[in-house]
């Protein structure tokens, strides 16, 4: 799909006096005073609080500007890090002014999920590298548009799968591929939550609230409350709810595990039963998954445990079981030798390890451990598992066309229409 340039951009959307093109900086990295990547944060809600927090903290940045469609958040945000840092970063509401700047070397993306490829996109063609929050995408297409930004301005392109970066994961998988599990032919994830709510109210738009901009691609919707702050029950805003918020992560770890991230066949079935039967996002998911040699499961249930742990990967050999969450890994049967790991607890979801990699990678131009393509295979795999709840019936895929065999009713979900005048 052709991409607006900044200059059509701004003049229709009646801003062309700071109409200057946007054009990819070159692929070689330039970095701030003491080899610090210096960063311009967009998003400053519950993820971005978090990022923002360990960034500022961190010696291998400095942050910048801060950005969110929503005042009270950014100018909170550039408060507290002031506190911190002795240095005020600057505030903005639209994430263009992150954009046009010359000292801002990258950009995070801790965004609603709609927003990820835009951001993700429109980052890459200003010439700045983007660690962007999974998950990658709504829909294929526009995961592969995120790929195809990376490698056309050579931008480094970082999912926040930060598992990828956790000694327990590491570890986990050293055991997996070495062997001692016998050959892993069953592999799988859960999870034990997936509430949403059940309606909404339209409101006013609150005040310092840019909900035209919030909504973005998005279809317009008078505002809501349940739709700002909820927004992962939304089709329009989040494909799967837990499904591609936790799945992702744990599919991602699946996918590192059996060496496959290329689903042959794929078929689901759900529901919300308990209540808000009418959500677009389904509380309870069961689907299985063809790889190459290798069958995987995803289990979305109230109260599922596996392992002793209410979410989880599960991979299975003819020898023996692992299973590993975020805090510890156990191997059954005991007789195989191998002890019970428990990890440190996770303090934060932004996870210092994982924003040095993306740093690291900023300096020296190498790819990330969760590059974009990673990313957006991971990413992929989820949401075929809903696409499948959708058409209520198994799917056979192309992993290379990236597109259903014989099935154009369900290849429709591939893509989705942008409201004007975004495109990507």
């Amino acid at each position: 799909m052709g991409t607006i340039n900044r200059r059509q951009f701004m003049a229709r959307t009646g801003a062309a006096t700071a109409a200057c093109v946007w054009g990819a900086r070159g692929a070689h990295a330039t970095v701030g005073p003491n080899n610090k990547v210096r960063l311009g944060v967009i998003g400053c809600g519950g993820m971005g609080s978090r990022h923002i927090a360990a960034l500022a903290k961190n010696p291998n940045c400095t942050l910048v500007a801060l950005c969110d469609v929503y005042q009270p958040r950014y100018m909170n945000a550039c408060k507290a890090v002031g506190e911190t840092t002795g240095v005020t970063p600057d505030g903005y509401q639209d994430f263009r002014r992150v954009l046009d700047r010359d000292d801002v070397d990258a950009i995070f993306a801790p965004t609603p999920d709609h927003w990820h490829p835009l951001l993700t996109i429109l980052g890459c063609q200003a010439g700045k590298d983007v660690y962007v929050e999974k998950p990658a995408c709504p829909t294929v297409a526009e995961g592969r548009a995120m790929v195809n930004a990376a490698r056309r301005y050579g931008r480094v392109v970082q999912l926040g799968t930060q598992q990828r970066s956790m000694p327990i994961f590491q570890e986990a998988i050293e055991i997996v591929k070495s062997g001692k599990l016998g050959q892993i032919t069953s592999a799988g994830a859960w999870i034990d939550v997936n509430g949403f709510g059940e309606g909404e109210t339209p409101r006013p738009v609150p005040q310092g609230l840019d909900w035209d901009l919030w909504l973005g691609p998005a279809p317009y919707e008078p505002f809501s409350a349940e739709r700002f702050q909820g927004f992962m029950g939304c089709h329009d805003y989040a494909r799967g709810g837990q499904l591609t918020n936790w799945g992702v992560h744990l599919m991602d770890i699946v996918h590192w595990g059996i060496g496959k991230d290329r689903p042959l066949s794929i078929q689901s079935m759900g529901g919300s039963y308990r209540h808000a039967p009418g959500c677009d996002n389904y509380e309870v998911i069961e689907t299985l998954i063809e790889f190459e040699g290798c069958n995987v499961t995803w289990e979305q249930r109230p109260q599922e445990r596996k392992g002793g742990s209410g979410y989880g990967i599960r991979f299975q050999g003819d020898k023996g079981v692992l299973y590993v969450d975020r805090t510890r890994y156990l191997v059954e049967p005991a007789d195989l030798g191998i002890a019970k790991k428990d990890g440190a607890p996770e303090l934060s979801w932004a996870n210092d390890d994982h924003h040095n990699n993306f740093f690291d990678c900023v300096r020296t131009r190498k790819r990330p451990v969760a590059d974009i393509e990673q990313g957006v295979r991971s990413t992929t795999t989820v949401l075929l598992a809903g696409i499948a709840l959708k058409t209520g019936r198994k799917m056979l895929w192309d992993g290379e066309a990236e597109r259903f065999i014989n099935d154009e009713e369900a290849n429709r979900y591939l893509t989705r229409a942008y409201r004007a005048p975004w495109q990507f």
